[in-house]
Formats: C-alpha cells, sequence, structure tokens
C-alpha cells in the first residue's frame, strides 16, 4: 500500500512538538533553580524523542477512545521519569529540589497529555470532515458485514468510507448500496486501501480474495464470528504457532493493572492509618466503651478473593447480642447504641477496614464483601454471584456510589449490586478507581454536612 503524505509528514511533526515541549520544560527548570545545561538534558531529551518512536505515540489509531491516549502518554511519561530516577541514585547527576522536579514533573505531565489529547481531537474532526480518508471494500452482504458498514458510516470520525457491500447473492436492502458480486471488486479495487471479509464467506472464495488483496498490496481484515457476541474484553494470542482468542479476560488480570491497584491500596490506607485512625480507634474507642460494655472493634467473617474467608473490622456500633451474625441490621435496629447509630449512618464504622486494605484482604475500590450468610442466601438464585469474588472486595465500589449501601432487603437489591460488581470489573481502569474514590468522599461530606 502507497504511503500517503499525511502518514509520510505527521509522525515528523509530532515528534517536532514534543521535542519543543520537553525543550522548554527542561530550560524552564534549569531557569528557575540556576543550574548549567549539560550532555545529560540532551541524553535525557534524545531518550524521550526514542520513547516516542518505540512506543509509536504517534499512531493515534481510529477508534481509539481518548482514554487509550491518556493512558500511554502517562506510561511513556513513566518509563522516562523511572529511568532518570534510577540512573539517578547512581550518578547523582542532578541536585535539584524536590519542589522544583515535582513541579516540572506536574508541568510536562500536564502539556503531554494536553497536546496528545488536542491532538486525537484535531484528528477525528480532520477524518470527519473528509481528511485521511481509508476507502474499504466490505465483501459479505451478512450481519457481520452490514454492522461494519453501519458502524463506519454512523461514526465518520474513524476516517473509514465504504461504496457499500460486494456480495456473491444479491441482497436487497435500501439503506445499504450492493455494489454487486465479488467479482466486481477485482474490476473496481483501485483507491481501495482495506478489505473487509465477512468469516461466513465460503473458504474457497475467502482465500482467492487474500490471495488477491496480497498481490494488489490491499491489506486483508477479517470480520469474525466473535462480533456477534456481547464480550467488551477479549484479546488474540498465539500458543506457539495456535491462534486463541480469550473471550473472558479481564484487566485487572494482568499484573501491571493489579500492581498498580496494591500500591494505591497501600498509599491511601497508610495515610488514613496514620492520620485519622491513629486517633479516631482511641477516641471513638472512649464513647463505645462508655456506652457498652464490650470490644471497640466488631470483626466478622466475610468471603474474600475466590471466595476465601477473612476476618473483617469495623467499629462496634451495636450492644453484645447472639445474634449479630445471624439477623443483619439496618439503620433502625434496636440492637444499635446512640453512638453507633452516628457511625453506621454516617458509614465512619467501615474506617477500620483500612486495616484490612494495608494486610491485603480488602482494597479500597470493589464490592462490598457480605456477610458469608447473606452470600449463601443469594449465591445460588442470581446468575454469576460469585464472579463478584473474582478479585478483592473493597470499602467502597460502583454499587454504593449509585445507592446500593446499607442494608439487603431484596432479591433487587443484591441483583443490582451484583450487575454493578461485574460492570466494574469488566471496565475497570485506574481514573475508573480514582472517579469511585473521589465520588464516594464527595457523598460522605455532603451527608455530614446536610
Amino acid at each position: 500500500m502507497i504511503r500517503s503524505r499525511f502518514n509520510t509528514f505527521f509522525p515528523l511533526l509530532f515528534i517536532i512538538c514534543e521535542f519543543i515541549i520537553i525543550y522548554v520544560v527542561t530550560r524552564w527548570m534549569h531557569f528557575i533553580t540556576f543550574a548549567d545545561w549539560t550532555i545529560y538534558n540532551s541524553i535525557i531529551i534524545t531518550f524521550w524523542i526514542l520513547i516516542i518512536i518505540y512506543s509509536k505515540a504517534y499512531h493515534i489509531g481510529r477508534g481509539v477512545s481518548y482514554l487509550i491516549t491518556l493512558k500511554s502518554a502517562l506510561k511513556s511519561v513513566f518509563v522516562l521519569f523511572s529511568s532518570i530516577s534510577i540512573v539517578s541514585l547512581f550518578l547523582n547527576l542532578y541536585v535539584f529540589t524536590i519542589t522544583s522536579i515535582s513541579l516540572a514533573l506536574f508541568i510536562f505531565i500536564i502539556s503531554i497529555i494536553s497536546f496528545r489529547l488536542l491532538i486525537h481531537f484535531i484528528l477525528d474532526r480532520y477524518r470527519a470532515y473528509g481528511g485521511n480518508i481509508k476507502n474499504v471494500a466490505i465483501i459479505g452482504f451478512d450481519k457481520k458485514g452490514v454492522e461494519f458498514y453501519n458502524t463506519i458510516n454512523n461514526n465518520l470520525h474513524l476516517g473509514i468510507r465504504s461504496s457499500g457491500i460486494y456480495n456473491n447473492n444479491f441482497i436487497k436492502e435500501k439503506s445499504i448500496p450492493y455494489l454487486g458480486k465479488i467479482n466486481e471488486f477485482y474490476k473496481n479495487f483501485s483507491g481501495i486501501s482495506e478489505v473487509y471479509i465477512s468469516d461466513d464467506i465460503n473458504k474457497k472464495v475467502k482465500k482467492e480474495l487474500i490471495e488477491f488483496a496480497d498481490l494488489n498490496l490491499i491489506k486483508v481484515r477479517i470480520l469474525p464470528e466473535l462480533i456477534n457476541y456481547q464480550f467488551k474484553n477479549f484479546f488474540i494470542s498465539k500458543l506457539i504457532n495456535i491462534p486463541v482468542i480469550e473471550v473472558n479476560q479481564l484487566p485487572l488480570d494482568f499484573w501491571y493493572y493489579s500492581l498498580f491497584k496494591r500500591f494505591f491500596d497501600i498509599v491511601i490506607s497508610s495515610f488514613v492509618i496514620l492520620f485519622i485512625l491513629s486517633w479516631m480507634i482511641p477516641l471513638f474507642g472512649i464513647i463505645i466503651k462508655f456506652q457498652s460494655k464490650g470490644p471497640i472493634l466488631f470483626t466478622q467473617s466475610r468471603h474474600g478473593i475466590g471466595g476465601t474467608t477473612f476476618r473483617c473490622y469495623k467499629f462496634r456500633s451495636m450492644v453484645i447480642n447472639d445474634d449479630y451474625d445471624k439477623v443483619f441490621a439496618d439503620n433502625n435496629d434496636k440492637r444499635l447504641t446512640s453512638f453507633g447509630k452516628i457511625l453506621r449512618v454516617s458509614a465512619l464504622d467501615e474506617m477500620p477496614q483500612f486495616i484490612n486494605v494495608l494486610v491485603g484482604d480488602m482494597s479500597i475500590i470493589g464490592p462490598r464483601p457480605h456477610p458469608i450468610l447473606l452470600n449463601n442466601k443469594f449465591s445460588n438464585k442470581i446468575q454469576k454471584f460469585d464472579k463478584r469474588h473474582q478479585f478483592k472486595p473493597g470499602i467502597t465500589g460502583l454499587a454504593q456510589i449509585y445507592g446500593f449501601r446499607g442494608k439487603i432487603k431484596n432479591y433487587h437489591d443484591m441483583a443490582s449490586r451484583v450487575k454493578l460488581d461485574r460492570y466494574y470489573f469488566k471496565n475497570w481502569s485506574i481514573f475508573f478507581d480514582l472517579k469511585i474514590f473521589f465520588l464516594t468522599i464527595f457523598k460522605l461530606i455532603r451527608f455530614n454536612l446536610s
């Protein structure tokens, strides 16, 4: 396929712009710290250019979400500053204050993210208005071919255009042009850069199409049967020489995402334990002890990751009773002490669970862990109930910010929680966790001020 002028000059322009950004930020940091420019600065800038080229950051693909562009930018910045930090430990290259380094890092991150998101937006608009267009042929007037045609027609920012669909059998469809039999494609392939072939096409015909496209430097893409299934997460890999499609892999199955989530949990839980629980436990403990006899903390077995059990910590909000593990409490339970009711309504009784997070039984964000008897009651009634135990339970979660917290009264309450918990795992991202985290804090502040 002939390389267009856009594909030739855009990467060069992209690299030049990012070179200007890192050069200006580096110069600015040296200016405010009165430091001299050294060969190491030039090496760092060169390394950043190499990261861009190696990661092909300028390939902002068609149909790629803005979140992917944001993640790509953050990964590149992480690689750059991690490398600088590691090398500096051994060579002591720089003597800058933490403030100046942090400020430079912040400005650089904001600049790179803003630039890449802006470029992403400009490319989407440019393609929507007819620039950087790919003319493609669609083979197969079936569900897969029709869905693909409608998708590119309804999303002009993809920059993919098609005149209609080729198919050996004539099919009358008012909304989609029929371009004739597949032989017509062989006669009118000029200007076509890619051909999309339905997986349902006859094997012999498919092989002939692929060979023809290969001879004429046309890229071939197959529309697989998988398009008919509602899987958000699927990944294609090879086992030696056998292609394998995994349809139920989740984001947190990747070790680096799990590691980042664990790092987030340790940082937040350590902060809360050191600066909040350190005074909250003795203060609340005195009030709890004053109002009723018994321990300060209430512990109960809950289901954790993979269905294993752990001891979940809470501030004790009720008087000691024999039904604590059989009768589930609500905010008006007679067993609640006056202070216990305040703790329960404000959700402050959950604060000791940051200890569970630090030791690794729980996460900050995830499905709420239910009492084991409650899980046993619904596990066989709700489809894929145990999927919520695929990863660690959390102090707060998607279900909680949508109002599903407190006592579970009926089947609908539990089914709604499970549905949202499964949605959370399928759509997990770092930014999704941060969104839930800050929405939880906002809801707590709003409640306590109202």
